[in-house]
């Protein structure tokens, strides 16, 4: 056999590994969340009901969505926001205090997205700018929090005098709100991002900024994008989780930041961008849910369920980021 059928061998061989590679690492974590119900429902008593699912489903709804916008972030390479806990709260409160003042649920959402959505905007502005993504969400985070604690003075804000609550009760075949919106917006999410211009733009500006500027694509106009995609979907889960409360207080939700980035980091987002998918990090928060609730119905103890679910989630990040690399060889 002659050195070109030998090379052109080879690289045949190496091309079918990294199909394989990267078939591996597409569906790992949906072949993972299925042997997790299946031995669940040979372990957990009652686990394959109707309510148990709606619970998952309602559970990974606030924290999918957020995450599904974070996934443009990421993928843009300006790694993750810290601000999240802390924009969810503001929009949370703006809801109550609109509500209360107009008595419409549905101007106080539209405030409160919108509120979200001017905070994502000035600190994608300032990403875009060329400062830190994690640095300056992280800054801002803190603002927020403080102006909201000082604002509320760490007291409850709650809807007394109006019903805020019809987004949560809404339901469609059983499936309350949150959920169609969860779905709805992932699908809306992998639409723009894989089948549109700016979601292409994106893909590129995260794998490459220089070759991403060069080609005509302003990285300030990009970021801002997905600062807006993001913030838009923390916009609509704080309406969603308050809808639920019919409250909310400055130090709530303490754990969605770190959630958020979990279900983004695996479901196999690269930290670096330019590669990753609204639909996997959707899957990601699934599997953070579902491996919770398995653990709550098996009367895990909280400690040991935040160390369980840790150990899983370094596991996973590290195991896709040696696939990743494995496959782009």
């Amino acid at each position: 056999m002659s050195t070109v059928e030998n090379v052109s061998t080879n690289f045949q061989d190496r091309a079918g590994l990294r199909r394989v590679i990267n078939i591996i690492r597409n569906f790992a974590l949906p072949i993972l969340i299925v042997l997790v119900f299946v031995v669940a429902s040979f372990t957990v008593t009652d686990f394959f009901k109707f309510e148990t699912i709606r619970a998952i489903l309602l559970a990974t709804s606030i924290t999918g969505i957020i995450a599904v916008g974070m996934t443009a972030i990421t993928l843009s390479g300006n790694l993750f926001s810290l601000g999240v806990t802390a924009t969810a709260v503001f929009s949370g409160v703006i809801y109550v205090w609109v509500g209360q003042a107009t008595g419409s649920m549905y101007v106080a959402a539209l405030v409160a997205i919108v509120a979200a959505l001017v905070v994502g905007i000035i600190q994608g502005v300032i990403v875009g700018l060329g400062l830190n993504a994690v640095i300056v969400t992280l800054a801002a985070g803190s603002i927020i929090y403080g102006t909201i604690a000082i604002l509320t003075k760490g007291e409850a804000v709650q809807a007394q005098s109006v019903d805020l609550s019809g987004f949560a009760t809404f339901q469609i075949f059983g499936l309350p709100l949150p959920i169609i919106v969860f779905i709805v917006f992932t699908a809306l999410a992998w639409l723009l991002t894989e089948h549109t211009l700016i979601g292409r733009r994106v893909h590129l500006l995260g794998a490459n900024k220089n070759t991403a500027r060069n080609s005509g694509i302003s990285p300030m106009g990009t970021t801002i994008w997905a600062f807006v995609a993001f913030s838009l979907a923390i916009g609509i889960a704080a309406v969603l989780q308050v809808s639920q409360t019919s409250q909310i207080q400055a130090d709530n939700l303490s754990g969605l930041t770190m959630d958020v980035v979990a279900a983004v980091l695996i479901g196999g987002t690269a930290v670096t961008g330019g590669d990753g998918s609204p639909i996997r990090s959707a899957i990601g928060a699934l599997f953070i849910a579902t491996t919770t609730q398995v653990m709550v119905l098996a009367g895990v103890p909280e400690a040991t369920r935040y160390f369980v679910l840790g150990a899983v989630v370094v596991a996973l990040v590290v195991v896709l980021h040696i696939l990743r690399k494995a496959g782009s060889r």
